[in-house]
C-alpha cells in the first residue's frame, strides 16, 4: 500500500501537474518512484511540474529525500532537468504553504488560491475516482432514507476506503476541529474514520493527544433523539446533502451555532451551517434534475413508471440489485461500424495479438490492405485532407511505426496533388524558436488506441512551433467513446488558447477501452491444465495431441479462422451469408477476427452507449442494476462464430446466469448445449466445444441443476476432445484422466 494519494492538478495556462499527498510523518521513496513511473505507464505524457504535499513535521526529511532523488536521474524519471519539482507542506490547521527551499527544481509559480485548488482537484479527482455519485440505472431511482425521491446520490463513504485517500479528506476537516472540542456527532457511522484520522493528524501536528468521542445520530431517523450537553464543546458531522434539510433540521433541534454544523458535501450552494466541499465538479455532467429531490407525491420518476431503489441503514445501503436481460438488436451497432466493416473486413486485418505483460490479447489492426491501400480508403484520405488540413501548413511529423510513416508520405502526396508545397518532415524536432517558415504542423499516426503517441508527438513539438496551428490526422481511431475522445481532445489542446489544436479521424471503431481479452489466456491455462491431468491417460494421446497443438496457436499472437476451437467434425467456424450487423454480399475470405472485431465493438457499445443516448446503455451495469446477455442471443444468433465471438467478447458478469433471477436463461443454454453436443458433428452443434470452454474457464456460469443437465449426457455419445472437457465444464472430477498408468513416452 503506498503512502501517497496522488492525483492531476491542471493550473490556467500553466500545465498539467502531477501532484502527490501523504499525511503520513515518513514513506517509503519507492513509493514515489513507482506512482511516477506507473503515471507514465497509463498513456499519459509526462507532467508539467511534480507537487509533493506533505505535513509540517516530515517536510524536512522529505527535503533530504527528493534532493538526493533529483540528483539521482535513475529513480526521478521525470522527461528532463527542467522539470519543476516543488515541496508543499501543511500545518495543523490545514493551511497549505510553500516549503523553505522549494522549489527543488525548475521554476514554478504558485500563490496561496493555487494551494486550495490543489486540495480541491484532489478531493474531485477522488469523488471520480470512487464513483461516489451514484446514478441509478434507466428505469430505476433512488429512495432516501427521509423516503423522498431522485435519480443520483453522493455517497461519502465511497471515498473512505483506503487511508491516504481518508488523509485528503482529513486536510480539509482540520481547520474545524477547534481545541475543547470533546464530542462530536456523525449522521452515519461510515464517516467516523474520517474524524479519527483528522484527530490523530491533528494531535501529531500539534504533539498533544487530542481524542473526542464520536457518536452516530442515524441521519434523519435519530435526529430527535440528537442531545447536546455543551453547544462550545460538541460539533456535528454531516456525509452529504442534496437539499440542505438535515443540516437545517439539526441546526433547528440543537440550536448549535452554524460553525458546529458541519456538511462535507453539498450538491446545492447556500445551505445552512458550513459547507465542506460544494460538490459542484461532481454534479456538472448530471442533468440538474437526477439530483432533484422529490416527496414520494411529487416524483416525477415514480410518474414514468420508474422502480424504486432504497437506502437502508445509517450508512445508506442499497437493496438488492436487479438483474435484467438483453438481446442484441441491429440498432446495437455503432453508427459508423457497416461503412468500417465493409472496408476492412476480408482482408485478414484483424488478429489478435499478445500485450506487453503477454497476460492478454488485444485486437490488431492490419493497415496495409485497407486503410493504406489505394481505393475507398484513398478517396476518404484525400476528402480529410482537402476539408481539414490548413494550406498554411509547412511541417509534417508521423509518430512512431513503418504504417504512420507510410500514412504520412500519403498526406504528402496528396497535399502535393492540391499544388500546394508539400509539408517537411520533422524526424527530430530542433529545440529553438520558431522560424518564420514555421507555419503549422500536421501529426500523422495510422492508427490510434489510447492516443499515447499523439500525445508524446504534441510534446515533442512544444518547444520548435509553441503555439503555431496544430492538425493531428489519423487514419483509425480503435476507442471512439464519446467521453473518451473528448478527453484525448483536450489533452492535445493542453495549454493552447489559440488557435485550438485539431483532431481528424478518418476511420472510428468502438474498441474497449483497454484493448485487452483474456479469454484466450485463460483458455491456455485450461490446457495445460488437462495436459498435466491426462499424461498418464493411454487412451488420449490423440486428444493431448489436438491440445498440444492448441497451445502453440494460444502463445503466439493469433489469426485468421485460429481464434476460436474447430467444429466437431475438425473445421473452423465460418460465418454464413446475411450477417445482420453488416451490409452487402461476402464470401469465403472472411475470417473470424472480422466476426469477432464486430461483436466486441457491438458489445462496447451496448455497455457505454453514445452521449446523445436518452436511457443508460443496455449493458451498462451499477452497484444496483446489473445487465446480462439474454439467452436469445445465442439462439437468434445461430453461426456457430458469432456465438463463439459472443462468449469470448463478453464479461463473466455479462454471461452469468446462476441467480435465481436469470434462471430461466441459465436453463435455455443448458438445453442448447445439451443439443449441441447431440449433434456436435453438425452444423447445429459446431460452437459446442466454445461452450464447454466458456464453463470450464468460469466466462460462463448456469445453475448447479443446468451443469448437472449438462453433466447427465451420455459420455459415450461425445467425441473424444468434448469428452475430456466436460467433465470440467460441469465441475465434476475427470475421473477417467486419473488412469494410473505409465505411458509409454513422455508428452
Amino acid at each position: 500500500m503506498t503512502a501517497f494519494y496522488h492525483f492531476h492538478w491542471s493550473k490556467p495556462k500553466g500545465g498539467d501537474h502531477l501532484v502527490l499527498l501523504t499525511t503520513l510523518p515518513n514513506f517509503d521513496e519507492q513509493d514515489l518512484i513507482s506512482i511516477i513511473d506507473e503515471d507514465k505507464l497509463s498513456s499519459r505524457p509526462y507532467p508539467d511540474a511534480l507537487i509533493v504535499v506533505v505535513p509540517k513535521d516530515a517536510a524536512e526529511s522529505v527535503h533530504q529525500t527528493l534532493s538526493k532523488m533529483i540528483k539521482s536521474r535513475a529513480k526521478l524519471r521525470l522527461a528532463d532537468a527542467s522539470i519543476p519539482v516543488a515541496l508543499l507542506m501543511f500545518d495543523a490547521l490545514g493551511r497549505v504553504t510553500m516549503s523553505a527551499g522549494s522549489p527543488l527544481q525548475g521554476e514554478i509559480n504558485l500563490v496561496e488560491r493555487d494551494f486550495t485548488t490543489i486540495i480541491d482537484a484532489g478531493i474531485a479527482s477522488l469523488v471520480s475516482k470512487r464513483e461516489a455519485v451514484l446514478v441509478a440505472p434507466a428505469g430505476h431511482h433512488f429512495v432516501h432514507p427521509r423516503r423522498r425521491h431522485s435519480r443520483a446520490f453522493l455517497r461519502t463513504a465511497n471515498m473512505l476506503i483506503q487511508g491516504p485517500e481518508i488523509g485528503l479528506l482529513a486536510i480539509k476537516l482540520l481547520p474545524f476541529l477547534k481545541n475543547g472540542i470533546d464530542r462530536i456527532w456523525v449522521d452515519s457511522s461510515s464517516i467516523a474514520s474520517l474524524v479519527y484520522a483528522s484527530y490523530a493528524l491533528k494531535s501529531r501536528l500539534l504533539g498533544s493527544f487530542l481524542s473526542p468521542q464520536v457518536d452516530s445520530f442515524s441521519s434523519y431517523d435519530g435526529v430527535d433523539q440528537l442531545s447536546i450537553l455543551d453547544p462550545e464543546k460538541e460539533l456535528v458531522l454531516i456525509s452529504a446533502t442534496a437539499t440542505g434539510s438535515l443540516p437545517e433540521k439539526v441546526l433547528d433541534k440543537t440550536k448549535l451555532p452554524p460553525g458546529s454544523v458541519i456538511t462535507l458535501f453539498s450538491t446545492v450552494k447556500g445551505i445552512v451551517g458550513t459547507t465542506l466541499c460544494f460538490a459542484e465538479y461532481a454534479i456538472s455532467a448530471l442533468d440538474p434534475l437526477e439530483l432533484q429531490v422529490f416527496e414520494e407525491t411529487d416524483c416525477v420518476w415514480c410518474r414514468d413508471g420508474s422502480r424504486t431503489v432504497t437506502f437502508v441503514g445509517d450508512q445508506f445501503l442499497a437493496d438488492a440489485a436487479t438483474v435484467s436481460a438483453y438481446t442484441l438488436v441491429g440498432a446495437d451497432a455503432p453508427k459508423a461500424l457497416r461503412s468500417v466493416m465493409t472496408k476492412y473486413r476480408g482482408h485478414k486485418a484483424f488478429r489478435l495479438r499478445l500485450t506487453e505483460s503477454r497476460e492478454a490479447h488485444a485486437i490488431h489492426v492490419g493497415l496495409n490492405e485497407t486503410l493504406l491501400a489505394d481505393g475507398d480508403s484513398r478517396e476518404a484520405i484525400r476528402t480529410l485532407i482537402h476539408r481539414d488540413i490548413p494550406a498554411s501548413t509547412t511541417h509534417i511529423l508521423a509518430a512512431k511505426g513503418d504504417d504512420s510513416e507510410r500514412f504520412a508520405q500519403i498526406v504528402v502526396e496528396e497535399v502535393a496533388a492540391l499544388g500546394l508545397q508539400p509539408p517537411t518532415p520533422v524526424a527530430h524536432p530542433e529545440h529553438g524558436k520558431p522560424s518564420p517558415e514555421r507555419r503549422g504542423v500536421v501529426v500523422v499516426a495510422a492508427s490510434i488506441g489510447s492516443g499515447q503517441s499523439l500525445q508524446d508527438a504534441s510534446r515533442d513539438l512544444r518547444e520548435d512551433f509553441r503555439n503555431l496551428p496544430r492538425t493531428f490526422v489519423t487514419g483509425l481511431r480503435k476507442h471512439s467513446i464519446a467521453d473518451h475522445g473528448q478527453v484525448l481532445l483536450r489533452n492535445l489542446e493542453h495549454n493552447n488558447d489559440w488557435p485550438k489544436h485539431i483532431l481528424r479521424v478518418v476511420d472510428d471503431m468502438m474498441l474497449p477501452l483497454p484493448n485487452q481479452y483474456v479469454a484466450w489466456m485463460k483458455e491456455l491455462d485450461f490446457w495445460e491444465m488437462v495436459v498435466i491431468d491426462q499424461q498418464f491417460s493411454s487412451s488420449k494421446r490423440k486428444v493431448i495431441k489436438q491440445i498440444k497443438d492448441r497451445l502453440a496457436v494460444l502463445r503466439s499472437d493469433i489469426v485468421g479462422d485460429d481464434l476460436f476451437l474447430r467444429s466437431g467434425s475438425d473445421k473452423p467456424l465460418k460465418l454464413r451469408p446475411s450477417f445482420a450487423f453488416w451490409d452487402g454480399l461476402y464470401d469465403d475470405e472472411i475470417t473470424q477476427g472480422d466476426v469477432f472485431a464486430t461483436m466486441a465493438s457491438i458489445l462496447e457499445n451496448c455497455r457505454k452507449g453514445s452521449k446523445g443516448r436518452q436511457v443508460s446503455a443496455p449493458l451498462a451495469q451499477s452497484p444496483f442494476h446489473v445487465n446480462v446477455l439474454s439467452s436469445e442471443n445465442f439462439t437468434r444468433f445461430n453461426d456457430g462464430v458469432i456465438q463463439a465471438s459472443l462468449l469470448r467478447a463478453a464479461f463473466p458478469h455479462e454471461l452469468n446466469f446462476a441467480g435465481a433471477a436469470t434462471s430461466v436463461h441459465s436453463s435455455k443454454i443448458s438445453h442448447l448445449i445439451v443439443k449441441m453436443m447431440e449433434h456436435h458433428k453438425d452444423d447445429q452443434g459446431e460452437a459446442c466445444l466454445e461452450f464447454l470452454i466458456a464453463l470450464a474457464t468460469k466466462r460462463l456460469a448456469l445453475a448447479a441443476n443446468d451443469l448437472k443437465r449438462i453433466a447427465a449426457f451420455p459420455q459415450n455419445r461425445l467425441s473424444d476432445i468434448l469428452s475430456v472437457v466436460r467433465p470440467y465444464a460441469v465441475g465434476q472430477v475427470p475421473k477417467e484422466s486419473l488412469e494410473q498408468g505409465q505411458p509409454d513416452q513422455p508428452y
